[in-house]
């Protein structure tokens, strides 16, 4: 466990040993200095030493395996356009078997109605106020 102060707004907060060992496993793989911490209060990014981290996990801790990274996929602006205006596919209702009713599944549901609201009473008006010239 890991006290964490936000230079910013002051706000202590507790890195678990789960967060640290992320932490570390994370600068391992990027191999970054310092971590990036948010802060959960104002938002700031608080810079920790990769080796203070290190030293607050027992020895015999092992890091956990980050997912890898999902690789970006080029689209064309002709690719781009087409996947916008034209929404997927719903895929076909499987048909029911001859004499068996059909499925729930099958049929499609009723969309719901739209329930308007009924309308507040009028609020009575106030009487016209009197004029205090005399």
């Amino acid at each position: 466990m890991m006290q964490v102060r936000c230079q910013r707004c002051g706000w202590v907060f507790t890195l678990s040993r789960d967060a640290i060992g992320f932490a570390v496993a994370e600068a391992q793989a990027s191999e970054a200095e310092y971590y990036q911490e948010p802060c959960p209060k104002c938002r700031n990014v608080i810079k920790i030493q990769v080796r203070e981290l290190r030293k607050r996990l027992p020895a015999d801790y092992t890091l956990p395996v980050l997912p890898p990274k999902p690789t970006p996929v080029h689209v064309s602006k002709g690719e781009e356009s087409k996947a916008a205006a034209s929404p997927p596919a719903a895929a076909p209702a499987p048909e029911p078997e001859p004499g068996k009713p059909p499925t729930p599944e099958a049929e499609p549901a009723a969309e719901p109605k739209a329930v308007s609201k009924p309308k507040a009473a009028a609020k009575p008006k106030a009487a016209p106020r009197r004029s205090s010239k005399k």
